[in-house]
């Protein structure tokens, strides 16, 4: 999840009292008739503000002349937009003129993969916005607060203003599991700070569920869809030179949905960081934030009781990935008194008690990447979830924008004497560099594994495909994009 480190918050811990639930009107949504996208042309959306390094000449591939509207797509976005193409790279398509901002493009998708919903600005306030994929067919769903950004310019320390951070800097949009019925969401639209809300896309109502003086923060469901759990926060002073985010954690509340019941969390799981992930419809783990270390324990939360038992004691290097099937942990250890795995990155089985090292060395981050079925240790590389390395940086220190393939094609982008460069290797091979160029990120194809697309920092789309990889340049997307991900 793409949360702001924490390094860049000031430090404070106070508990604070809990949101309470409330009953609310209901409202309805606002309907923007479809304008239907042109390959290259960002969808018509009137209610919201709206040099590539040479390559070797093209591989003679055919280009698909339109998107495959049965998928699967990949999807690119950065701040001049959001972009959708076939697996190939082929048929560049603007979806919508704006990035998602601090959201993760991975929730950000409807799980059957047929919409996207997400917060973004307008020149009355930030809005839910929807947009059917692949037609690029936009809607919004909700005002979350009436504010004009310019306000917020000139008065950066008012509640107003705090409520407007909330909203639009951190990652506040889930979807619900299964059938996607409901989108939990964060806003201020009935009261001053950032509270939880819920849009029912069978009856268009929003349903208000929290209300309080903490500030409403990243909400993601549980797997059967019964709670919606989040975290809440403020803003205090002193404050520096700089609002970077909030300072004061007051923890975090589940709540049921279907009485509206919110239910308080175990005090040391404070910050979105400590959610590692859920494990089951019930349960999820957690880190705690502790002041001495960091970050100490796991624990396994019961999110409709409130209850907590400890899976892992001791102190660890806050970074930790759980994998999709829920069966193991990747955790980076430094070396601490309080630390009992001692320096290095290890790989718990969920349920067991014992631990793998993995790596003697600590990990300065640690992802999950769906699109490359591994854990990302930055950076030292891809573990797998039994624990395997699977991708070892090419150049040590140097080397970021790591991609597998399903055919276990390695890419990275070396970064040396301020040059970025593309290389790829092939099962039993050695790295090639393939291309000359500064990377702001880089996916294999969903379908054949076997054609690597690159997005360069100037906005330049290209793909390489098997054996020779040679890159051609296949489409724009204007300027350096943050995120590419695989749409089912």
């Amino acid at each position: 999840m793409r949360i702001p480190p924490k390094c860049l918050m000031p430090i404070a811990v106070l508990l604070m009292t809990a949101c309470a639930p409330v009953t609310t009107p209901t409202m309805r949504a606002q309907d923007i008739p479809p304008t239907g996208p042109r390959a290259g042309t960002a969808a018509s959306e009137p209610t919201l503000p709206a040099s590539a390094t040479s390559a070797p000449e093209p591989t003679a591939i055919p280009v698909p002349t339109s998107l495959n509207m049965d998928g699967p797509y990949v999807l690119f976005e950065g701040e001049e937009g959001i972009w959708i193409a076939n697996p190939d790279g082929s048929f560049l398509t603007r979806l919508y003129d704006s990035g998602v901002g601090a959201a993760d493009l991975h929730r950000a998708i409807s799980p059957r993969g047929d919409k996207l919903a997400f917060i973004s600005s307008s020149e009355q306030g930030p809005v839910l916005v929807q947009i059917d994929l692949p037609s690029g067919r936009t809607k919004v769903l909700a005002r979350l607060q009436s504010v004009f950004p310019s306000d917020i310019d000139n008065n950066p320390l008012t509640a107003q203003a705090f409520a407007y951070y909330a909203i639009t800097k951190y990652d506040n949009v889930a979807w619900q599991p299964g059938a996607a019925r409901y989108v939990a969401f964060v806003g201020a639209i009935d009261g001053p700070t950032s509270d939880l809300y819920v849009y029912d896309r069978q009856t268009e109502e929003i349903t208000q569920l929290t209300d309080g003086g903490s500030q409403a923060l990243y909400p993601t469901w549980s797997p059967d869809g019964a709670y919606v759990l989040h975290f809440g926060g403020r803003w205090t002073p002193p404050f520096g030179g700089a609002i970077v985010g909030y300072n004061q954690a007051d923890g975090a509340w589940a709540v049921r949905l279907a009485d509206g019941k919110v239910i308080t969390q175990p005090a040391g799981v404070k910050w979105p960081w400590n959610l590692v992930g859920w494990l089951d419809a019930a349960h999820y783990l957690a880190s705690e934030d502790d002041e001495a270390c960091g970050t100490r324990n796991l624990l396994t939360v019961a999110a409709g009781e409130g209850e907590a038992a400890t899976t892992f004691a001791g102190c660890f290097a806050s970074y930790a990935a759980l994998s999709p099937a829920k069966d193991a942990v990747l955790i980076s250890s430094k070396d601490c008194e309080a630390c009992p795995l001692g320096e290095g990155t290890f790989l718990l089985m969920t349920g067991e008690s014992a631990s793998q090292q993995v790596l003697a060395q600590q990990s300065w981050g640690i992802d999950w990447f769906s699109e490359s079925a591994a854990f990302h240790a930055y950076p030292n590389g891809l573990v797998s979830s039994e624990g395997k390395m699977l991708s070892i940086p090419p150049v040590a220190d140097a080397s970021f924008h790591p991609a597998l393939s399903t055919q276990g094609f390695e890419a990275w982008e070396v970064i040396e004497n301020q040059q970025g460069r593309v290389v790829v290797r092939s099962p039993g091979g050695e790295y090639e560099t393939i291309l000359e160029a500064a990377v702001a990120a880089m996916i294999w194809d969903p379908l054949e594994g076997t054609t690597l697309l690159i997005a360069s920092q100037d906005g330049v789309l290209y793909a390489a495909s098997a054996p020779d990889f040679e890159p051609r340049p296949v489409g724009d997307l204007g300027s350096r994009v943050n995120q590419a991900i695989w749409v089912p």
